[in-house]
């Protein structure tokens, strides 16, 4: 773990959601799930430091893009520092919420892929509402929420997402759920 994570922990241990890094068997089994074989576009929420977003960025094509919405602004620094050479990286200081607006800025309607280790089960409901309210507005019917949890609460969000996979990743701290989703039919 680096000390940054740690010391972001230790500033807001309900923002960051997790008390390590996830692990690289949770990132593989995450990436592994982004289809790279044209080029896409991929949300990241909450990257923290960074992990998950190595392994995608190492996966993308050069015409695909990836923009990482993130609130910590010692998280964002460190991104912005990390991913300066790279165009196909946007790395946003700006809330999830607004993830379709974002995306309209700069001239995309929706997304192929969002990956979320935000953890959902400790959001306010309202907050939470929002958020998945616009997780579903950025994805088209070919769209995939992949998003890995402790809890498989997000399945109960049957009018935003139909669960299209399940897999649990064991070797990580805590034991997680990754999930991947698809848009509703009564979402579309």
């Amino acid at each position: 773990m680096s000390l940054l994570f740690f010391k972001r922990v230790l500033a807001n241990p309900l923002q960051v959601g997790y008390i390590v890094p996830s692990s690289p068997f949770l990132t593989h089994q995450t990436s592994r799930r982004l289809d790279f074989s044209k080029p896409r576009v991929v949300v990241e929420l909450g990257p923290g430091e960074g992990c998950h977003t190595r392994k995608i960025v190492k996966r993308m094509d050069k015409n695909s893009r990836l923009f990482a919405f993130e609130l910590d602004e010692e998280f964002v620094a460190h991104l912005r520092k990390q991913f300066a050479h790279d165009p196909r990286v946007t790395i946003l200081h700006r809330n999830a919420t607004e993830m379709p607006d974002v995306l309209a800025e700069h001239g995309i309607t929706h997304c192929d892929y969002i990956v979320s280790g935000l953890p959902f089960l400790v959001i306010p409901e309202e907050a939470r509402g929002k958020l998945l309210g616009s997780i579903s507005e950025a994805m088209h019917e070919e769209s995939r929420f992949i998003t890995y949890q402790v809890t498989t609460q997000l399945c109960d969000e049957s009018h935003l997402f139909e669960l299209h996979d399940k897999e649990y990743c064991a070797l990580n701290v805590p034991p997680i759920n990754v999930l991947e989703f698809k848009k509703a039919q009564a979402a579309r």
